[in-house]
């Protein structure tokens, strides 16, 4: 082959543009290029490994093409035909497509020759690199066709080394050493690659989205792969240990989408032809179905996480785990079979038959590889405590890195309702000490919409277990003390990572991680998981009927004082306009936004603080009446079901 290459002139076809994906052995290259050309299509072509294109390319594998290729032949031979076959592999390339991506571009094919080299002749570093830049210089020239190039790095040379190895199945002690050299000779590359992915630290899915990140840059844009999952969740086990419970338990609770592994099987062998799609190598199979799964959730945006039922098969499982890393979870759940015969709807026989085909495939041994491995002989609550804890652990983070503090003193509150609030404060955590795990000031205090005269001071405490005797003397002494009435609502460390808590407790701490307010002391070692949007809408429902509920409890002759039911009035509206994606906490702003958006002319005003003041008990009453009549006929005007 010469060593020129003639640039390309007018009547030439250009030249298509290259980029090389580089890398040691066993760095993902071949699985992250064939995800890519999935997604992108015909408009990239993927050239393979360099002796595909060179005839005279020894016929030998396994054990005689090491032999050969680390003992018999000869070090300018072995190089020049690498150079030689990265060359034709580029020339047979040209003109097919408007792109090229390399598996191995020129920076692993010098970096795999100058360790050759050193290991085959004993050479040293330096010479090695002389020998493979002339031959280089003799093959190639000057030509650099990359127009781009990326480097997977498995990290510093010795752990990545140990990473290349133990990906194999067998490695004898020459190929451990081999490994070494070739991940040094390419760290000596570093600097030329465009950019460098650390593919040590990131699930298979992970670095593809970073490499599509990187080749959009260049003019080659691809949408990342799941880029709206957040978390799957694998549910694995034998015939009724609980994967359809548990699954319809995370999608009510959490807003989970539950999907069958067999549908996404299914869509894959459809698309593809496959006729026994579970014969295919697990590792095509886990790719198929993740690409499955991408196309669904790109149709659906708008959900973020899922359920997949049922994973039967530890290699299958395996590879989906390689694929989704820490976005997938999963998860088996185990029950003796006297357990599951008692749940089960189908006859003894038929159970037994169901375990012998989920056996046959390897299912009790996901039990062994699982992230969460749940006994569900017990009853149901087990179960769902399991899965809370999971969820919510998932997106637990220390609250002292994300919660605004500010002192109680600075609230946007009266001056008595601040001292009282840095009394309690300083009560509690003289008593508790570091068992008080969180103080926030609630309610109208915290969101600065408090009245002198009417505003209570609320209070939400977390606490670590077993505290409640000590904090019950401790708070009776400070009602005795404060000149304002002290509300406190107590959760343990626990009910908070677990979400375990009330609707309004729920909107409080949604909140608080949303910065609208602020909390007053928060410990170090405190994590809170995310109090996300969708489950504060469905605790808002909630909250909404239980308001409804007291409100008409008053109306119907339980005795509560005025201004208890004037909050509850306000409360009613407040949750229907946060339904309609309106927040707002100060009670004239909520009563003129009711009005505006929810308009009737028969329904009476709901007063402002000032104007509540000039009202009798007989008058707030009357405005509860007029608005709970108002609820009343708003819900019966919903659309009902067709015949």
């Amino acid at each position: 082959m010469s060593g020129h290459r003639p640039a390309a002139g007018p009547h030439s076809p250009a030249r298509p543009r290259v980029i090389a994906l580089d890398g040691a052995d066993n760095a993902g290259k071949t699985t992250q290029l064939r995800l890519l050309r999935s997604a992108i299509g015909d408009e990239v072509c993927v050239g393979g490994g360099v002796h595909h294109y060179l005839p005279q390319w020894p016929k030998l594998s396994g054990d005689e093409l090491a032999h050969w290729w680390f003992t018999e032949s000869r070090s300018e031979e072995l190089v020049g035909l690498l150079l030689k076959g990265y060359g034709r592999r580029l020339d047979a390339l040209t003109g097919r497509h408007p792109w090229v991506m390399l598996d191995r571009g020129l920076a692993t094919v010098e970096a795999s020759c100058v360790a050759s080299v050193m290991l085959k002749d004993g050479r040293s570093a330096r010479d090695a690199e002389a020998l493979v830049a002339g031959v280089r210089a003799e093959v190639l020239g000057d030509w650099a066709p990359e127009a781009y190039s990326v480097l997977l790095s498995l990290g510093p040379v010795a752990d990545g080394a140990a990473l290349s190895v133990g990906r194999e199945r067998a490695a004898d002690e020459r190929y451990t050493r081999y490994q070494h050299l070739l991940h040094a000779a390419l760290e000596t590359r570093r600097f030329r690659h465009d950019a460098v992915i650390a593919a040590d630290r990131a699930s298979i899915v992970d670095v593809q989205n970073q490499l599509r990140a990187h080749l959009a840059e260049v003019g080659l844009p691809t949408e990342p792969l799941l880029a709206d999952v957040r978390r799957v969740i694998g549910l694995g086990g034998l015939s009724e240990s609980g994967k359809s419970s548990a699954g319809e338990y995370l999608r009510h609770r959490f807003g989970t989408t539950r999907l069958k592994l067999g549908y996404l099987v299914d869509l894959a062998a459809a698309r593809h032809g496959l006729a026994l799609p579970y014969e295919e190598e697990p590792r095509r199979l886990a790719e198929l179905v993740v690409d499955e799964l991408d196309r669904y959730a790109r149709a659906h945006y708008y959900l973020r996480d899922y359920t997949i039922e049922s994973l039967h098969r530890p290699g299958l499982t395996r590879e989906l785990k390689r694929l989704l890393g820490e976005r997938l979870s999963v998860v088996y759940l185990d029950a003796p079979a006297p357990v599951r015969a008692r749940r089960s709807l189908v006859d003894p026989g038929s159970l037994a038959r169901n375990d012998e085909v989920k056996l046959s495939r390897g299912a009790d041994a996901i039990a062994a590889e699982c992230d969460l491995l749940i006994d569900n002989t017990g009853p149901r609550p087990g179960l769902e405590l399991a899965l809370d804890r999971l969820m919510t652990g998932a997106t637990a983070s220390p609250a002292s890195m994300s919660l605004r503090v500010a002192d109680p003193l600075d609230l946007p509150a009266p001056t008595a309702l601040r001292r009282a609030a840095a009394t309690t404060l300083t009560g509690l955590r003289s008593v508790l000490g570091e068992r008080l795990l969180l103080f926030v000031v609630a309610g109208s205090v915290g969101f600065g919409t408090a009245d002198r005269d009417l505003s209570d001071l609320d209070v939400l405490v977390g606490v670590e277990p077993g505290t409640t005797a000590d904090l019950a003397g401790e708070l009776a002494r400070l009602r005795a003390e404060l000149d304002v009435k002290l509300g406190v609502t107590v959760l343990t460390r626990h009910e908070l990572l677990l979400r375990r808590c009330d609707s309004r407790t729920f909107s409080t701490l949604h909140s608080l991680g949303q910065g609208r307010i602020a909390c007053q002391y928060v410990s170090d070692d405190l994590e809170l998981p995310d109090f996300g949007a969708a489950q504060r809408h469905q605790q808002t429902v909630q909250y909404l009927a239980r308001t409804l509920h007291e409100l008409r409890r008053p109306l119907l002759g339980v005795e509560t004082s005025p201004y208890a039911l004037y909050k509850t009035v306000l409360n009613a509206a407040k949750m229907l306009l946060r339904l309609a994606g309106a927040e707002e906490t100060d009670p004239g702003a909520i009563s003129a936004l009711f009005d505006r958006m929810f308009p009737a002319p028969d329904r009476a005003r709901i007063p402002s603080r000032p104007e509540y003041r000039q009202m009798g008990r007989e008058e707030i009453a009357a405005v509860a009446a007029s608005v709970l009549d108002w609820f009343e006929r708003y819900l019966a005007t919903a659309p009902a079901p067709l015949a």
